[in-house]
């Protein structure tokens, strides 16, 4: 048997195996400037106005109700202020009414005349209660229109504040009008006693 010698190129020299190409470092991909990409920030953002407008619409929530509790306590003070009016009306005249009224059915008198005394027992009644409606929708009607003028107000003071000062403007005009709107109260029934000659 023959031993023959390897040749040295191939026992020093083998062929390189093919291996994957590296890229350039030109050709590396870049990390990105930003550490959170804009989407993200994006996101954060509108999720911040998202928690604002929630926080605006829970205090425009207690706003409102204070001042809704604050018109009932226009109508508390009217019907405590209107008190000895109303008593007047409903059982003072409302007696003198009735015992009027019973003294017309009289057998000498025809239907029609019994008709015409009652409703004529029925006028100063009548007029009690027209003039209390009357000077009540004229009270009603100015605290209207004074809590109208906080409403525009409002309106307007949206367009140039944010919405939590505005709404803080709004509850101080209405509680401002309603304070005002009891102060005239006293003098309101006191006109209705001096038409109705009620005695304190």
């Amino acid at each position: 048997m023959i031993y023959k010698t390897p040749r040295v190129a191939e026992t020093l020299n083998p062929l390189p195996r093919k291996t994957k190409r590296e890229a350039p470092k030109s050709e590396l991909p870049l990390k990105p400037f930003f550490s959170h990409p804009p989407q993200r920030e994006r996101e954060r953002e509108r999720e911040r106005e998202r928690e604002m407008d929630r926080i605006a619409a829970a205090e425009e929530q207690i706003v409102t109700e204070r001042m809704r509790r604050k018109l009932n306590d226009v109508n508390t003070a009217a019907q405590t202020h209107l008190s000895p009016v109303q008593d007047h009306v409903n059982f003072t005249l409302q007696q003198e009414y009735f015992r009027c009224a019973y003294e017309c059915f009289d057998r000498s008198r025809t239907q029609d005349e019994i008709n015409s005394c009652v409703e004529n027992c029925s006028v100063p009644v009548m007029r009690a209660q027209n003039l209390v409606e009357s000077e009540m929708a004229k009270f009603q009607e100015r605290m209207n229109r004074s809590l109208m003028v906080c409403q525009d107000k409002f309106e307007a003071a949206k367009l140039q504040q944010i919405k939590t000062d505005a709404m803080k403007d709004l509850e101080s005009c209405v509680d401002q009008s309603v304070q005002d709107s009891i102060k005239t109260l006293p003098h309101l029934v006191g006109r209705l006693k001096a038409s109705l000659s009620i005695s304190d």
